[in-house]
């Protein structure tokens, strides 16, 4: 069937409403199920991770962090976008130790999140204005306590 002699025949009207129907845009819920398919899942709702920055703000649980680093933070993300789901600004770090190894460029800026009230702190890297070398799975029940990660880590 030749598709553009008619729409060559048809009006213009015609020939939008046959490229239409033929090209399948009409199948908008098969095409929202695909995308939905495809998407990053949406593993807690707002009021979990609003209770959990307010929980980290007040009590500077690691638990509280590290599900808002596990659940909301992921790579690419601006420096302002981290700090608002963190609910606190980093402090940045001199370049010292970062610059010497690992996949950390001099022109890298690392921020220092912390310290919890285990004393500890969390140092994420941007490049550019963004997050990078970050892993969500980093920050998951068991990720810290697992040797093999930390090593990886290092």
């Amino acid at each position: 069937m030749n598709y553009l002699g008619r729409l060559a025949r048809c009006g213009i009207a015609r020939g939008i409403l046959l490229l239409t129907v033929v090209s399948g845009c009409e199948s908008s819920g098969w095409n929202s199920r695909m995308l939905e398919a495809f998407s990053p899942e949406k593993s807690a709702s707002a009021e979990d991770e609003e209770r959990h920055r307010t929980a980290y703000a007040q009590s500077r649980n690691r638990d509280d962090l590290y599900w808002l680093l596990a659940n909301r933070v992921d790579a690419g993300m601006g420096l302002r976008e981290v700090n608002g789901v963190l609910g606190e600004e980093g402090t940045r770090e001199t370049h010292g130790q970062w610059a010497r190894g690992g996949d950390f460029q001099v022109s890298d800026d690392v921020y220092r999140y912390g310290p919890d009230s285990t004393g500890q702190s969390v140092y994420l890297v941007f490049r550019e204005g963004r997050l990078v070398n970050y892993d969500r799975s980093d920050f998951t029940k068991g990720a810290a306590l697992d040797p093999a990660r930390a090593a990886a880590r290092r």
